[in-house]
């Protein structure tokens, strides 16, 4: 019965750290794609609870959010504005949480804030010339 448990443990175990290492591997090859992905879902759950709206409609909402930032992004103009957007939301998250595991030190949020700008701007820039 041990040897049954182990298995099935090491079986979810497997499972919930190949799910990570598949988002890792989605954020950091194609980020334009989790981006789509990321903000569909989000808007999607955002019209179910802010809006109230029915969850079929909700889910429709968020599949036509991604299909058109995904459409936006591939192209010239679109996707300067929305991949640099998100490159400032994320160098922004980024910086908070640096700035909280920092002990509120302004000098960390500053750095990791331009640091991860950079990166997550050459992240995008990679994935836009790379397919």
């Amino acid at each position: 019965m041990a040897v049954l448990f182990a298995n099935g443990l090491f079986l979810a175990l497997g499972i919930i750290l190949g799910l990570i290492f598949t988002v890792i591997g989605l954020f950091l090859g194609h980020i334009i794609l989790f981006d789509s992905i990321a903000l569909g879902i989000i808007a999607g759950v955002c019209c179910n609870h802010f809006l109230s709206i029915h969850p079929a409609i909700c889910v429709v909402i968020g599949v036509a959010l991604f299909l058109l930032l995904l459409w936006l992004q591939y192209t010239k103009v679109g996707f300067w504005i929305i991949g640099g957007l998100l490159s400032l939301v994320y160098a922004f998250v980024f910086s908070a949480f640096a700035y909280g595991f920092s002990h509120r030190d302004p000098v960390w949020a500053w750095v990791v804030f331009g640091l991860s700008f950079l990166i997550m701007g050459g992240l995008h820039i990679y994935a836009r010339y790379k397919d």
